[in-house]
């Protein structure tokens, strides 16, 4: 798994093959087909590791009471910028045949509902006004996604990233202070 990441992080997906796998983990090709039964097989390990680290990492950040969603917007935006190829797996780039495995987008869900939960939880403190908590939660992720998928693509231009991110997160959750009415 390790050399699949790494050579997802130098080549891209364009290089992400079996064969180069092997070549770069020093086994056979026939390897990753006994440990993970092929190239979906890794793809989904490394989906799976991903959702795992980023749901750790997003209720790592609600433990801080202070703050917890622009905490938690910035522990996403840690995360993928930490973990470039998972991300990429994850969110980047669709692989062709590949589609998560039942248990690995159970992993993916309950990454969204640690995300609920911290929604829900900002809710009790007067926040986000009459949003449901998953449509609110699904706001923020997407809005963070926008913000971080274009930093990775060397598509983002502000001079001051991290202080532009937090300012982004800010703005953000003053808006969804508001009610939908």
């Amino acid at each position: 798994m390790a050399a699949a990441l790494a050579l997802l992080s130098e080549s891209g997906p364009e290089g992400f093959t079996v064969r180069a796998i092997a070549r770069r983990a020093n086994v056979a090709p026939m390897a990753i087909y006994n440990h993970f039964e092929g190239k979906d097989g890794l793809l989904d390990a490394i989906w799976s590791e991903g959702f795992t680290l980023l749901r750790q990492a997003l209720a790592s950040s609600a433990n801080n009471r202070e703050d917890p969603l622009v905490n938690t917007g910035l522990a996403y935006r840690r995360f993928a910028l930490t973990h470039p190829s998972h991300y990429t797996v994850m969110f980047m780039h669709r692989f062709v045949g590949f589609t998560p495995t039942i248990p690995a987008a159970q992993i993916a869900l309950e990454t969204f509902q640690t995300l609920v939960d911290l929604v829900t939880s900002a809710q009790s403190r007067g926040l986000f006004g009459s949003f449901e908590a998953a449509d609110a939660a699904q706001l923020l992720w997407s809005a963070c996604h926008g913000f971080v998928s274009l930093e990775m693509m060397n598509i983002n231009f502000a001079e001051e990233r991290d202080r532009t991110f937090l300012a982004f997160l800010r703005g953000i959750e003053r808006g969804l202070a508001a009610s939908l009415d």
